[in-house]
């Protein structure tokens, strides 16, 4: 398998005749920021499904204990890729912090040349972050292993033989579709991100999948 299906992560759902209640309880559970944990279990139980080529009906919400697991995991390894922006954010206080030791008239010279080099880091950052984001799926389901999953080595390692499908579903999902899900979400003054999100993670998940089943060897 060379190529990707790029049209069925859009419309696999709606072929499962329960996705009103399925999506219904996983946009419910989404309001919530500690039921998001069992979501994030259920669309790498997606991946795994896709990248076993089993059949794509969306899985029922029962294995709440395996749900919980894997959502935790997932949480892990994005929380893993969190703290360079954390560490970004603290370096916009430094100015502040050595106020006094930084003459008046360049405090503010400082200050912005910090919030330019933030927001260009927090830029470029975001991109590998979405680039990488089914590659960690794809390894979280293969290893178990928040770690692994987590490490930019691993991460590049499995997705430079593809690197092609990779930017294309980086292309379509991290820069169009969650873009999309943005504006449409600011448009409801973010009363509908719950479930828009829970749509475009379902949508990101069968991409993970197929791309899981890229090297022919896929073990899940």
């Amino acid at each position: 398998m060379d190529t990707l299906d790029y049209f069925t992560p859009f419309t696999y759902i709606f072929k499962d005749k329960a996705w009103p209640k399925k999506f219904a309880i996983a946009s419910l559970l989404t309001y919530s920021l500690i039921g998001a944990a069992p979501v994030l279990g259920w669309m790498l139980l997606i991946v795994r499904r896709v990248g076993q080529g089993q059949a794509q009906e969306v899985p029922e919400l029962t294995d709440w204990k395996t749900l919980w697991k894997l959502g935790g995991q997932f949480a892990g390894v994005n929380a893993v890729w969190l703290l360079p922006l954390l560490a970004a954010v603290i370096l916009l206080y430094l100015p502040l912090i050595f106020a006094r030791s930084i003459r008046p008239g360049a405090l503010l010279a400082v200050f912005g040349g910090t919030l330019g080099c933030v927001l260009i880091f927090v830029l470029v950052y975001s991109i590998f972050y979405a680039f990488f984001f089914p590659a960690m799926q794809v390894l979280l389901i293969r290893t178990g292993s928040v770690w692994q999953s987590a490490d930019p080595r691993r991460l590049w390692r499995i997705s430079r033989p593809h690197f092609v499908q990779y930017l294309l579903v980086f292309l379509i999902v991290g820069l169009g579709l969650f873009n999309i899900v943005l504006v449409l979400a600011a448009l409801t003054v973010f009363l509908l991100l719950p479930p828009l999100l829970v749509y475009a993670g379902l949508v990101s998940a069968h991409y993970a999948g197929q791309l899981a089943r890229l090297d022919g060897d896929y073990r899940g």
